[in-house]
């Protein structure tokens, strides 16, 4: 949703992220690819190239530079992390580490998560008017 704010840079690092997340819980699952793919679409980029083995969560946050462009990673990674309504204890431990390394407050990740569940719910509810 606010993903085309990000610098071009800052895309690359969210993609790293999101990735990470998407498998630190050891499925990767059909729901995080497409939403992944739609992160894709959103930011107008090509999916990334993933090593997990290469990966280095402070190399890919210290790309992203901006406050408010930090806020929106965490807006949108929750997305992510709420896809399957569960926040896994891998995915806790990241978002904990960005957190930290945004310098933002843990209180501010509730409300997001909030603000996640209800725009997941949002668009589960708007897929199903489309079916109906």
């Amino acid at each position: 949703m606010f993903l085309n704010r990000l610098k071009e840079n800052e895309k690359a690092g969210f993609l790293e992220l999101a990735h990470h997340i998407a498998r630190s819980d050891g499925d990767f699952s059909k729901v995080q690819k497409d939403i992944i793919a739609k992160y894709c679409m959103e930011m107008q980029m090509e999916d990334i190239k993933f090593d997990e083995n290469k990966f280095d969560i402070y190399d890919t946050l210290d790309k992203i530079q901006d406050q408010r462009s930090r806020k929106i990673v965490i807006l949108e990674i929750m997305a992510l992390i709420y896809a399957d309504d569960f926040l896994h204890e891998e995915e806790r431990k990241v978002l904990e580490k960005a957190l930290e390394q945004f310098e933002l407050n843990y209180n501010l990740s509730i409300v997001y998560t909030q603000w996640a569940k209800t725009m997941l719910a949002l668009y589960t509810q708007g897929n199903a008017l489309i079916e109906l």
